[in-house]
């Protein structure tokens, strides 16, 4: 059975020239953790924001939760799906922000958000991020060919242009790293640039899917994937790394 609501109201973000910024939370069975999450989206001194959550039909109060701040989301939806990346696939389509910004049920923004969506979001070929803080530890670089075949750009600091999801989708055959498999076909293509903005965005939360899951089919297709998106150079580069890892570690890399 779909639960859905929330309080769309029409934005005055064009009368002001500053760009409505869409926040998308996918989460199931997260009540222990969700309101904090949507407190610190109400707390942002930002003004033009819609924040939109999608449930896989969770059990333990989540649901709850939506209802009693159903009038501070502009749209929520509780129903089973097959999957994180299938639920952002979905809650895109429901977006009416000029930029895109993915956090997780158990994170948490920082006042950096509104300062990036207020003094930083020009561009529209532009995909802007942030640095996040993970346990103690802040990450947040300028990102190069490597750096990227080695990690990820943590997902919570990253605000995509409305574009970007007009042109692509998240790949569902990864049930864990598709954002990571996304990030890299974005690199590649030249539509779009990448910008770091040294502010510290969001908090995300230890423990996550990526941490608790290995995702097999990303872990196979790794590789191919630095290849095709990051080029022959950082390829081979990576491979190298990857073996001197192997050996010391007696883990993939």
């Amino acid at each position: 059975m779909t639960k859905e609501g929330g309080n769309r109201q029409q934005s005055t973000h064009q009368q002001t020239g500053l760009p409505l910024v869409t926040i998308i939370t996918v989460t199931k069975n997260a009540a222990d953790c969700l309101e904090r999450a949507i407190l610190s989206v109400l707390e942002q001194s930002y003004p033009h924001i819609e924040h939109i959550i999608l449930d896989g039909a969770s059990t333990d109060g989540t649901v709850e939760i939506l209802e009693r701040y159903n009038d501070k989301l502009a749209y929520w939806r509780s129903e089973s799906d097959n999957g994180v990346y299938e639920a952002m696939n979905k809650a895109v389509t429901f977006a009416k922000g000029d930029w895109i910004l993915f956090l997780g049920a158990d994170d948490e923004l920082f006042p950096g958000f509104s300062e990036m969506a207020e003094g930083h979001l020009k561009k529209k070929d532009r995909i802007y991020y942030g640095c996040s803080l993970w346990k103690n530890m802040v990450f947040g670089f300028v990102y190069t060919p490597y750096r990227l075949a080695r990690e990820n750009i943590t997902h919570q600091s990253i605000f995509y242009p409305r574009r970007v999801f007009e042109k692509y989708s998240y790949p569902e055959k990864y049930k864990v790293r598709a954002d990571y498999a996304l990030n890299m076909q974005l690199w590649a293509d030249k539509e779009f640039r990448w910008e770091y903005i040294r502010i510290l965005v969001s908090r995300y939360a230890a423990g996550g899917l990526s941490a608790q899951v290995i995702d097999e089919e990303f872990r196979k297709d790794r590789v191919s994937l630095v290849g095709k998106y990051t080029g022959f150079s950082v390829k081979i580069r990576y491979i190298i790394k990857r073996y001197k890892y192997k050996r010391v570690n007696f883990v993939e890399y």
